[in-house]
């Protein structure tokens, strides 16, 4: 089955984004340990800045080796949301784009499923003002010279979320890959991943 984002306004309405946001903020609690918790886990706010300082020293450190070494751990993240999702009520073929409606309201970018083709599997999801992405944009000079082996983390995340999507089906999960082909860090409106399988 092939699904597509044509559903509802992009980006969303503004009073849907704060609806959404306000809702969140209703679950947040403080324990007797002065613990902030979201749905039983601990929260750490954290202005932007602070993780992109940490982001960009990793980059530095890791050089193009984070693409194979710590980019595949991040998949893990997108099957928990996928899998978390998928148990709260989200059918398999659908999570792609519960997932994007559950990333909206929490400041990572605002996000869609364009195409959703898990037989065949091919997903492209877009995100705009992407967290990362669009720090980059705006506080290093020249990206390309920088850090030329840079793609934004959430291809990986996007691998993930398919995986899980697929199992959850109860087929046979392929080896994946993702291609980011659009870069908002690099002058594009969004950033762009398509994720299918190899071969």
């Amino acid at each position: 089955m092939v699904q597509g984002s044509d559903r509802g306004d992009f980006p969303p309405p503004l009073e849907k984004l704060n609806a959404d946001l306000k809702s969140i903020l209703e679950k947040i609690e403080v324990n007797e340990d002065g613990v902030i918790l979201f749905e039983g886990m601990r929260y750490v706010f954290v202005p932007q800045r602070w993780l992109m300082i940490t982001f960009m020293e990793i980059l530095k450190v890791m050089g193009a080796s984070i693409k194979t070494l710590l980019w595949p751990f991040v998949s893990f993240s997108g099957a928990a949301i996928a899998n978390q999702l998928i148990d709260r009520g989200a059918p398999p073929e659908r999570v792609i784009e519960a997932y994007a409606e559950f990333n909206n309201p929490r400041g990572w970018g605002l996000t869609r499923s364009v195409k959703t083709d898990l037989e065949k599997p091919e997903v492209i999801i877009q995100m705009y003002n992407e967290f990362f992405s669009s720090w980059l944009r705006n506080n290093v000079e020249n990206l390309k010279k920088e850090f030329p082996f840079f793609e934004s983390p959430w291809g990986s995340n996007w691998i993930g979320a398919v995986q899980k999507a697929i199992e959850r089906k109860g087929r046979q999960v392929p080896k994946l890959k993702c291609e980011q082909v659009k870069f908002l860090a690099l002058g594009d409106e969004y950033d762009e991943w398509i994720v299918k399988g190899e071969g």
